[in-house]
């Protein structure tokens, strides 16, 4: 659909200028944003306001995310199922990871939706690059569940090793993370598990792990926040900073810690 928009308001904008049909006030300001480098409002917006595409500051930019976004789809479509996914390439990540869920409930079968939760676990292998793609990277995927990679983390560091979150190095604002191995769980209690099961796990990771945010973009807010993951805020062993009054986790949270899609 996307495509078409383009290929269609470029082709308006074309016949414009030569004359060929009638210059409207939207053909005008797509024509004005083009020459200022900036994005059409027809490019991200729908007549009602409704946001049809992503939002990027400059048409480069959003032409690049096109590409991008093009060339993750069409593979998928003409190839195969990849084995890790770039979640910026998704207008819609939250029914993406939806979808996930959807699939593994069907798998086992006895589950029901509702009570279906995602699970995170972070692994050690980063995709590097803005654009997402995999080629050369000797990845396997998951047996459930997908993994996921190109979000940015920012407000802290990453220990790769130990897989955790550190402080910041001076001045670097954002950190390429690793790929996420999304899955699911169901909370539905199950007389056959010992200890509480999925609830008892997640109850403690509430208490002991940073519930991470992740937004789709830099603002943030309930609009473009898609799912929470969970991140092993500090070293086992290492002293915590309740000692100044604070647990872990709301360390991190205090610092404004969150994954996003992209940096602008």
């Amino acid at each position: 659909m996307i495509l078409t928009i383009v290929r269609t308001s470029m082709q308006n904008m074309i016949d414009a200028i030569e004359g060929t049909i009638i210059m409207t006030p939207d053909i005008v300001d797509s024509i004005g944003a083009v020459f200022d480098f900036r994005v059409p409002r027809k490019f991200q917006f729908d007549p009602t306001g409704a946001e049809i595409s992503w939002m990027t500051p400059s048409l480069a930019g959003w032409i690049k995310g096109l590409l991008d976004r093009h060339y993750q789809l069409n593979n998928w479509i003409s190839k195969e199922r990849p084995p890790s996914y770039w979640l910026t390439g998704f207008f819609n990540p939250q029914g993406f990871l939806t979808a996930m869920k959807q699939e593994v409930t069907r798998i086992k079968k006895t589950w029901a939706l509702d009570a279906v939760e995602y699970t995170t676990d972070v692994i050690k292998e980063v995709i590097q690059g803005d654009d997402g793609r995999i080629e050369g990277k000797a990845i396997t995927p998951p047996q459930e569940g997908v993994y996921i990679h190109g979000l940015y983390l920012e407000g802290a560091g990453w220990n790769r090793t130990e897989r955790r979150l550190e402080d910041s190095n001076p001045k670097e604002l954002f950190y390429q993370f690793p790929i996420i191995h999304v899955g699911a769980v169901c909370t539905t209690p199950n007389p056959n598990e010992r200890g509480g099961g999925a609830t008892a796990m997640l109850a403690n990771l509430e208490k002991t792990a940073f519930s991470c945010p992740v937004y789709k973009y830099p603002k943030r807010n309930d609009k473009y926040l898609i799912f929470r993951c969970y991140l092993k805020p500090e070293a086992s062993g290492a002293p915590s900073s309740a000692n100044k009054g604070l647990s872990a986790p709301m360390k991190w949270r205090l610092c404004g810690v969150c994954l996003l899609c992209t940096k602008e």
